[in-house]
């Protein structure tokens, strides 16, 4: 009797870890097949901040990027939500086809900004729509609209060749990571008949070093600077 008993709980374990590895499986199966690339990739006009990392997965792309400010300024970054005139959006470089952004996780939304002091450095991830293996950019506002803008300096990424960068990519050993804005549906900008106004000309530099004298920092605040801002030099 005691004989059967242990052959019972012995075969019990082994349905139980059976059942265990199963899960795990099913698991992990749900990013197993997610790649990722981790690179220094500058923006055009601002060689200070880069992307960092390409995560591909079944349906989507997300681009991570990092700003760090070495100027004597305190610098702005926020982005624009889907929809409008001067959020981020992908053009493949072959077609002109774009993709809109999604979600995002580390930058402030307008109206809101981040702060980011000397020696400071912002990481944000940009969450786009899955795109084929081609050479794409990431860009920051329509063109035509950024002559209106004063001393802002928008990231744009360009000439990210994924056909060529594919042998680089390896296995994402964890879980993608998840956005903190997300929107119900990519868009394009509205026409411009319909466009937001565009912000107004930051504030002016005393106002910001007060903000400094208050430790107030690396924070999401409403206020009058619209930008990100570098009107400083470069050290």
């Amino acid at each position: 009797m005691g004989y059967k008993i242990d052959l019972v709980f012995y075969r019990l374990g082994w349905v139980f870890l059976a059942v265990m590895v199963f899960g795990l499986g099913l698991v992990g199966e749900s990013w197993a097949d997610n790649r990722v690339l981790r690179f220094n990739w500058p923006s055009q006009r601002d060689p200070d901040t880069v992307l960092k990392e390409i995560i591909l997965t079944d349906d989507q792309i997300i681009i991570t990027g990092e700003h760090r400010n070495r100027g004597l300024m305190p610098t702005h970054p926020r982005l624009f939500p889907p929809g409008h005139a001067l959020s981020f959006y992908i053009r493949e470089k072959d077609t002109g086809k774009r993709h809109y952004l999604a979600a995002s996780q580390g930058l402030a939304v307008e109206p809101d900004y981040n702060v980011v002091l000397l020696g400071q450095k912002r990481t944000f991830k940009l969450f786009f729509p899955k795109i084929p293996l081609t050479t794409f950019e990431v860009l920051e506002g329509e063109p035509s609209l950024r002559g209106s803008v004063g001393n802002a300096i928008f990231w744009d990424f360009l000439n990210i060749d994924l056909a060529r960068l594919d042998k680089d990519f390896k296995v994402l050993d964890k879980p993608p990571p998840k956005p903190d804005h997300v929107w119900s549906s990519p868009k394009p900008p509205a026409s411009k008949s319909s466009d937001p106004p565009l912000p107004k000309e930051p504030a002016k530099p005393k106002a910001v070093m007060k903000e400094m004298d208050n430790s107030k920092t690396d924070r999401e605040t409403p206020g009058k600077q619209e930008w990100k801002i570098f009107t400083d030099s470069k050290e």
